[in-house]
This record gives structure tokens, C-alpha cells and sequence, in this order.
């Protein structure tokens, strides 16, 4: 087995094509020159756009740096997440599907900003279709992640984590993740994005 699973020209291309933008946003907002994150108010007036670029847009810096540093890890961890298109493609789909899921089934959820909701819809769709690892290491995995996402429910955010980000973690955003990573997994092997 590899230790780095997908070619760093792949990673760097799927970095780029991800941070730079979100850095950009982070940027413009740092300098309150551009709000883009997923607002319920501001979608409902018509900026539909915000469904995407919230997934973009970050509480801050340090909330950037752990989402780019969380899919450096994933990237380095699992294959199928090797082809950029198909990444990027498989991003660009748990994203809206995240937006719709928060929009029609978390009312409460006002605004949302931060990669976590699409980077874990990736984890449960790079774990359940990597073979280069163990089966029970698969499932293992996929429990834990279920595990932590069900707890975030009973619970709700880790506090150390809302500290360490400097605002609250929209952990509905997490749970329809999960749900799109297995939605995405049962697509991928109908072979529809293939």
C-alpha cells in the first residue's frame, strides 16, 4: 500500500481548485468587501449563488487552514479521490445537495460558512470505495464517522471545536455530509458519473 494515495500533481490540482477560491472569498470577507456565505434571507431575496460559495467562505482564517489541511489528509489518504474532475465534480454535488438538505430540512440554520459539510460527504464516499484498504478498516472508519455525527446530534458542537474556530459549527451541515456521501457512493456505483 502507498503512503501518499493520490499523485501530487492530482492533490495540488484539487487543492488549488478548491482553496484558492476559498481563500479569495476569505479574503474579501476578511476586508468586508464580500459576504458570500449560504444566508437563508439573503437566498430567499434571490442570491442563489450563496448555496455554492458558502461552502467557500470560512468564520476565519484558522477555520480555513483546518478545512485545507482536512482534505491535504483525505487526499493523502484515499485513492478514489485521485482524478480531480471526478473530485472536484463529487464536491461540487455534496456541496448543493448540502445547501438543499440545510435549506429544506434545517430551517434554524440561518447561515453556514466552511468546507466540513462537503469535506465529509468525500470521506464517506473515498472510505466506502477505497479497496486498497481492509475491509473491516473500512467499516471501522465508516462507523467512527457515523459515530461522532450521531453524537453532534445528541449533543450538539464540541465545544473545544467552537472555540478553536471562533464561532459555532453547524453540525446539521455534517449529518447531511454523511447522507450525501452514501447518496453519492450509490450513484457512483449505478456508474453515472463514471
Amino acid at each position: 500500500m502507498r503512503i501518499l494515495q493520490v499523485g501530487p500533481k492530482q492533490a495540488l490540482t484539487i487543492l488549488l481548485a478548491l482553496l484558492v477560491p476559498a481563500i479569495i472569498v476569505e479574503g474579501l470577507d476578511h476586508f468586508n468587501l464580500f459576504d458570500a456565505r449560504y444566508h437563508r434571507g439573503a437566498i430567499a431575496a434571490g442570491e442563489w449563488w450563496r448555496v455554492l460559495t458558502g461552502h467557500l467562505d470560512h468564520l476565519n482564517w484558522r477555520h480555513l487552514l483546518m478545512n485545507g489541511l482536512c482534505l491535504a489528509l483525505l487526499l493523502a489518504l484515499f485513492r478514489p479521490l485521485g482524478k480531480p474532475s471526478r473530485t472536484l465534480c463529487l464536491w461540487l454535488v455534496a456541496s448543493l445537495l448540502i445547501s438543499l438538505l440545510m435549506w429544506f430540512f434545517s430551517p434554524g440554520i440561518r447561515w453556514y460558512v466552511g468546507l466540513s459539510g462537503s469535506l465529509y460527504a468525500l470521506v464517506v464516499y473515498a472510505i466506502a470505495t477505497d479497496t486498497s484498504y481492509p475491509m473491516i478498516f473500512r467499516l471501522f472508519a465508516l462507523g467512527l464517522t457515523v459515530f461522532k455525527v450521531v453524537m453532534e446530534q445528541i449533543n450538539g458542537d464540541i465545544s473545544f471545536m467552537t472555540q478553536w474556530v471562533s464561532g459555532p459549527v453547524a453540525v446539521d451541515a455534517h449529518l447531511y455530509g454523511v447522507i450525501v456521501g452514501v447518496f453519492l457512493v450509490l450513484v457512483m456505483r449505478l456508474k453515472v458519473f463514471r
